[in-house]
């Protein structure tokens, strides 16, 4: 950041750091820091500020973003074939309960190799990544309403429309928008 600063560059960089616990006894835990990367968080805000505060580039980029390795958000396939019936109606959505829309995001980028530090933008029911490259859908009741919304957000670049395959209202809504958006060079209708 600092020799962004200085030289208008456009430097990237990535940090890692294991989870560890910080020492009950400690300052840090007693300041509220449960582990050492609330720490480095906060020490990563506070030169962000400094530098910023420092340099005659007010619009210097200091912003960063915290990921955490997880499982998967969406469920396992492990299918019970003596009773396959209850197994389709148990698993009919497929992604954890406990995970956020953003968390699958992330995870459709990553699957995809699409850069983490492109820009995220949720346009009514839509996220547009990368300024259309990329867009997904997860709402439920999809009907093909939601093509035209897609057609009109679409850029030069897009090269690819992701839904929640348990979102769509019915069969017959999903074999249209994936017909609109293919009629609308948009060939790449991935679900999940």
């Amino acid at each position: 950041m600092q020799l962004n600063s200085e030289d208008n560059g456009n430097r990237k960089f990535i940090m890692v750091q294991l989870f560890e616990l910080t020492d009950e006894k400690s300052e840090a835990y007693k300041a509220g820091y449960k582990n050492i990367c609330e720490i480095g968080k906060e020490r990563i805000r506070r030169a962000g500020d400094k530098i910023l505060e420092e340099s005659d580039n007010k619009n210097l980029d200091i912003g960063f973003k915290v990921f955490k390795l997880d499982s998967s958000n969406l469920e396992k396939w492990d299918p019970d074939y003596d009773n396959l019936e209850q197994t389709l109606l148990t698993n009919r959505e497929n992604i954890k309960e406990d995970r956020t829309e953003l968390d699958l995001i992330y995870e459709i980028m990553l699957k995809y190799g699409i850069d983490l530090t492109l820009p995220i933008e949720k346009i009514n029911s839509i996220y547009s990544i990368g300024y259309g490259a990329l867009l997904i859908c997860l709402d439920d009741n999809i009907t093909k309403e939601i093509a035209n919304e897609i057609i009109k957000l679409k850029s030069d670049n897009i090269t690819r429309v992701v839904f929640k395959d348990s979102g769509f209202k019915s069969d017959a809504d999903k074999t249209n928008i994936k017909e609109t958006l293919r009629i609308n060079n948009i060939d790449e209708f991935i679900t999940i």
